[in-house]
């Protein structure tokens, strides 16, 4: 995992004013050389609260409560002082996808001389209104304090002038021992909103004049609608239209309800496609056939056959995995208004600059003209991620409505037409000296197309020291859709690794 590097000019910018604001932009990731644009701010506020603004998206890993201790340690006031506003999609914040158990981790640093700066900036701007040496002043707790002559001034007091004064290159960052905050358990700050129904996520979105929309899907993957009978659905009380959209029927309703209750009135007739060959038998079948083929070489170290002919024991077994949903507690949904040449959306996602990219695809509209609002997320698990099916949905029926619709997705539709973690097939031999200590080890992962950190993570570098290893990918794709899946290839390649090895210590 990349972490965020970049040069003290690159990071670092002169602070603005605004109003009487003290503003430092600064980046939570590595910028393209030789520029700079801020992707992050942080924004010390005249009543001395303090804002970051960031493109990172809140779905229970807790950076609301992470990113204000950094800040706040560095920066040396009450962390409970420092909020995290959340972004709208924008190019200006850089890559905004939250993924990969990354956003503290990436933003440690950043994070850290944002606070060392701003705390830099103010006390120099306290020695100038006292005309006395920097040296001579401490921050304390919000507030900036001249030993010798015990004068103090708060944050607050300080911004419009620290604004004026440029930003120090090299901000002095407290040393680990020191640290107060980072480190200590703290309640997360969104906890009691979360249980008392507070917090709003994306299914919670209420827009004035909004109507609610089921759509019905093929049960197979690629398939399409033949022809459907609208009028059962429109008979329910509460239905309002009934549209044909890429992915399906929609079913537009005063409430969701109404909107469930048409959809499952609704008569439609499938051309299934090519996948509704396939079963789960199947799938199985085709990928043990598939092992039985040579596969491409993911990773080789010594010679592989040559130990397990002369091997004392050799020791064989076969590991499946199934296609898993992600099964987020909160329902995918999307909530999408299209009006005047304008597009604005709101929605659960941890990549908001992928349903801007995907209205603007569907819409024909320039990127200002589209405006995506992040709400927190019920769990994302890579379903929010890179896939944008659920805001596609409410972006083209949006078009063919006048008035804001939120699409809902039922528990069902999430298990039957998302995409999941994909399955795969394993055959494992390991040979074994006379010792019992293996020497060599072979695993053929047969699976569908797509990226190798979803499908051969986790077994192309086994932790034990076996002279002679090999993997090898085979690709057999049934054209059932995949994703990202939590913590992508090793969530089951460590599981069939570590059985495996579980197998041989008991041989």
């Amino acid at each position: 995992m990349t972490r965020a590097t970049q040069t003290r000019r690159e990071f670092l910018q002169t602070g603005a004013t605004v109003g009487a604001s003290l503003v430092i932009g600064f980046h939570l990731h590595r910028p393209a050389p030789g520029t700079f644009k801020p992707n992050a701010w942080l924004e010390v506020h005249p009543d001395g609260t303090v804002s970051i603004w960031t493109g990172r998206s809140e779905m229970g890993q807790g950076v609301k409560t992470a990113m204000p201790m950094i800040v706040a340690e560095e920066l040396d006031v009450d962390w409970q002082t420092v909020r995290v506003v959340q972004a709208d999609a924008n190019p200006a914040y850089g890559d905004q996808m939250t993924v990969g158990s990354r956003s503290v981790q990436s933003g440690w640093e950043p994070l850290r001389k944002a606070g060392a700066a701003a705390r830099e900036m103010l006390i120099s701007a306290a020695a100038l209104t006292w005309g006395v040496p920097p040296e001579a002043c401490r921050a304390e707790r919000g507030v900036v304090r001249h030993g010798a002559s015990g004068r103090q001034l708060r944050y607050g007091q300080l911004t419009a002038r620290a604004a004026s004064l440029p930003v120090p290159e090299n901000p002095p960052l407290k040393p680990p021992a020191e640290f107060r905050i980072v480190g200590t358990r703290v309640p997360r700050v969104d906890s009691a909103d979360k249980v008392t129904g507070k917090a709003r996520y994306g299914i919670d979105v209420r827009v004035p004049g909004m109507a609610f929309a089921a759509v019905a899907r093929c049960p197979v993957f690629g398939g399409r609608v033949r022809r459907f009978d609208a009028a059962p659905a429109l008979a329910i009380p509460g239905v309002l239209r009934v549209e044909q959209i890429s992915r399906g029927v929609a079913v537009v309703a005063e409430n969701t309800w109404a909107a469930f209750q048409g959809k499952k009135a609704l008569q439609v007739e499938w051309d299934e496609g090519d996948t509704a060959r396939w079963s789960s038998d199947g799938i199985s079948r085709a990928f043990a056939d598939a092992a039985t083929h040579p596969g491409q070489s993911v990773r080789a170290i010594g010679d592989v056959d040559t130990a397990l002919a002369g091997a004392a024991r050799t020791v064989e077994a076969v590991y499946e995995a199934p296609y898993l949903a992600h099964a987020c507690m909160e329902p995918m949904n999307c909530t999408a208004h299209v009006t005047n040449g304008k597009a604005e959306i709101w929605a659960p996602t941890q990549n908001p600059q992928g349903i801007q990219r995907e209205a603007v695809r569907v819409l024909g509209f320039p990127v200002g003209a589209v405006t995506v609002h992040v709400t927190y997320l019920g769990g994302g698990f890579g379903r929010r991620g890179g896939p944008v099916d659920y805001a596609n949905e409410a972006i083209e029926l949006a078009a063919k409505v006048d008035r804001p619709v939120q699409v809902v997705w039922t528990r069902e539709d999430d298990i039957q037409n998302g995409l999941y973690r994909p399955a795969t097939y394993n055959l494992l031999r390991a040979g074994l000296d006379q010792t019992g200590r293996p020497v060599a080890w072979s695993h053929k992962l047969v699976g569908p197309d797509g990226a190798s950190f979803m499908i051969t993570r986790g077994a192309d570098e086994v932790i034990y020291a076996i002279p002679n290893f090999r993997l090898e990918r085979v690709t057999e794709d049934p054209g059932i859709p995949i994703a990202p899946w939590r913590g992508v290839g090793p969530s089951q390649n460590g599981f069939i690794v570590e059985s495996f090895v579980d197998e041989l210590a008991h041989v």
